[in-house]
């Protein structure tokens, strides 16, 4: 491998795919300033980095960004 492994989490997906980052993550339904959730939603945001994290161990898939729902804990 080399350079450094990224990971973006994004909450306009559309966007993030022609930028072509070598991976993404795009919870669904989360608004600009909220892309972890909302304030003092620990748990949601731990959630969603350990997700982006696990992204990491994959390939790089350059313009492909899952998409996930959170709303189901």
């Amino acid at each position: 491998m080399i350079g450094i492994p990224t990971v973006v989490i994004t909450v306009e997906p559309e966007e993030t795919r022609q930028a072509r980052p070598p991976r993404a993550l795009a919870p669904a339904g989360f608004v600009a300033g909220h892309s972890l959730g909302k304030p003092n939603e620990a748990a949601l945001q731990k959630w969603i980095i350990m997700d982006a994290l696990g992204l990491l161990l994959a390939e790089p898939r350059p313009g492909e960004v899952v998409e996930k729902d959170y709303t189901s804990r």
